[in-house]
């Protein structure tokens, strides 16, 4: 699913992001990518999503040789993927429906099976009853299932959250990483960055730590895999 191969990453100030990352997340996996701010963290979560290249390495992501993929194929290669931010990133102008919606028609889906689509996704996520609400109407926890809705609603088979917890109640937090969890059940691997060590102990999956720019720590928990 994800392959890093010493992967590093200099930025022209200087900065070494990465040094020498060697990673492989297998098929259905949740792992979970912790560190302190600057640790590389989120550099490493740019370099999947294609917004970074490498300054040596190879990656490979969903069967794509990310080194080799041309510019024209980029945006079909993000469809292939599922990314949730810490800030949601609605459309403020969009109802909860249409900002789910909106991830289906940009790549053509027809009306019909969005019709279809966007209510079973809504109701995964618990807002059948919030599909006409405006994101403004919405707890902070509310709008983050929205922004989970919208990157499922395409049915990728990698999710992307990059500190999806960041901007909610600790509360709700839990309630976001059980949501993922179940996704995952399902056989959707997801990699979720996060800063929150206590939220990541009530869960039984694989922990990455990253610290300058290293992985430091690979713990592999029992149960961490699940067959598709």
């Amino acid at each position: 699913m994800i392959q890093f191969h010493n992967v590093s990453k200099t930025y022209k100030n200087g900065t070494k992001a990465l040094q020498g990352v060697n990673l492989t997340i297998e098929d259905g996996e949740f792992v979970f990518i912790v560190g302190s701010s600057g640790a590389g963290k989120s550099t490493l979560m740019k370099m999947i999503l294609m917004e970074e290249t490498p300054t040596e390495g190879q990656i490979e992501v969903n069967g794509y040789n990310l080194g080799k993929l041309k510019r024209r194929d980029i945006p079909f290669f993000r469809r292939t993927l599922g990314v949730v931010f810490q800030d949601f990133r609605l459309i403020p102008t969009m109802s909860v429906y249409d900002n789910v919606a909106f991830a289906l028609r940009v790549t053509n889906v027809s009306t019909k099976d969005i019709r279809r689509r966007v209510p079973y996704i809504l109701g995964l996520v618990g807002l059948q009853s919030k599909a006409r609400s405006m994101p403004e109407q919405l707890s902070g926890g509310e709008q983050q299932r929205v922004a989970l809705a919208r990157a499922l609603v395409n049915n990728p088979s990698l999710i992307i959250a990059d500190e999806p917890t960041g901007n909610i109640d600790p509360e709700l937090s839990y309630e976001i990483v059980d949501l993922l969890n179940e996704i995952n059940k399902c056989g959707t691997t997801i990699v979720m960055v996060t800063h929150e060590h206590d939220l990541v102990s009530q869960f039984n999956h694989r922990v990455l730590t990253i610290e300058n720019g290293s992985i430091v720590s690979d713990n592999h928990w029992e149960g961490a895999r699940h067959e598709i």
